[in-house]
């Protein structure tokens, strides 16, 4: 498991920090909706807040601080995740039987989401599971696009983007395998 370090502290921070304001926008956007709620614009406004708060919250799990030992409820970290992931072209399907899980599990998970979500480009189905003791992450479209960056779970080196800044950090958790075709991933963790 990774120690503290001054990104995950930076990471907590900034999350900390923009969700508040993120959340007064939303406030004052659902004021603006009682009185005028036949402007559309209002409607794009708030599509965005939630959309910001939804990233926010998904993002301080991924990269920032986790309590080693703390817990999070599977009904908790399913709704922080289909806010983040499903989309009218992605659907993630949560059927994880558990109710609660360690926060450093759930911070593995959600940063192998983000790498999965890569491989599915025109869209497709996500299904999260338990099997065997084990976290089974499968996604299935009519296409998938494996990134260079899947190489680096059977021990490559390889150039790594900002964009793909979760693959090395999910990778540094150890345990993964990967087994793909064109049109399915599966992910073991």
């Amino acid at each position: 498991m990774m120690e503290r370090s001054l990104d995950t502290l930076v990471s907590s921070r900034i999350c900390h920090d923009l969700i508040s304001p993120v959340g007064a926008i939303g406030n004052g956007v659902e004021l603006l909706e009682a009185c005028a709620a036949q402007m559309p614009e209002i409607g794009l406004i708030a599509d965005s807040v939630d959309s910001a708060t939804a990233k926010l919250r998904f993002f301080r799990i991924c990269f920032g601080q986790i309590s080693i030992g703390g817990l999070m409820g599977s009904g908790e970290a399913e709704a922080v995740a289909n806010a983040m992931i499903s989309t009218q072209r992605l659907r993630l399907e949560w059927r994880l039987q558990s109710a609660d899980f360690p926060r450093e599990r759930v911070k593995l998970l959600f940063l192998l989401l983000l790498c999965v979500e890569t491989t599915l480009p025109v869209g497709g189905t996500i299904v999260v599971k338990e099997q065997d003791g084990e976290f089974v992450m499968q996604a299935d479209g009519k296409r998938l696009q494996m990134q260079d960056a899947w190489r680096i779970f059977v021990g490559e080196t390889v150039t790594i983007t900002p964009a793909q800044v979760q693959f090395p950090l999910a990778q540094a958790f150890g345990g993964i395998n990967v087994d793909n075709s064109e049109t399915s991933l599966t992910v073991t963790f």
